[in-house]
């Protein structure tokens, strides 16, 4: 098990910070009531919990400002109010308030321990693009090639050819 000061952001080791009262760091207090949070879990005691990748604040629209957190089962984002949090502390962890309970929209495990670590996903693929007709993803890119001979063979009568990206495998619609 290991304790983060809510001030500074060091991680001790609980055997380390046991019979103190403030941080040997800045010196701060430590917060009795806090929760001990295990950063070296084993990948059994990891299932079920949520870690939060971006805290999302907006000048203009506050009303969107939320934490992005995001489920380590079933990789579902659960976008959370920020009236939900106790502290914000960025790229470390962010701490909920204490009646507030944190259930995956997903697949429904409930994040346990009151404070969300910082991790980034694992991936972040770019969605895919999708034909407008048929929504498939079998795509074909059309190359500069191709749209050079059309030019060269058609002239001005290629540019609605020229003009498109990609090619359906699936209906062969141009878009």
């Amino acid at each position: 098990m290991k304790v983060i000061c809510e001030s500074c952001g060091t991680i001790f080791k609980t055997a380390v910070v046991e019979g103190m009262d403030c941080c040997p760091v800045c010196g701060a207090p430590f917060d009795d009531n806090e929760e001990e949070i295990d950063l070296d879990m084993n990948p059994s005691e990891e299932e079920g919990l949520m870690y939060f990748d971006e805290i999302m604040i907006f000048e203009k629209a506050p009303e969107l400002n939320n934490v992005s957190a995001y489920c380590k089962d079933c990789g579902k984002i659960n976008p959370l109010d920020l009236d939900k949090f106790d502290k914000l502390v960025n790229k470390k962890y962010v701490i909920l308030k204490k009646d507030v309970t944190l259930t995956c929209e997903g697949c429904g495990r409930e994040h346990k321990p009151r404070k969300i670590l910082y991790r980034l996903k694992d991936h972040y693929a770019p969605p895919l693009p999708r034909c407008p007709v048929c929504n498939s993803v079998m795509l074909k890119k059309i190359s500069a090639t191709s749209k050079f001979l059309a030019a060269a063979a058609l002239g001005s009568f290629a540019l609605p050819y020229n003009s498109k990206t990609y090619e359906c495998k699936n209906c062969g619609y141009r878009f």
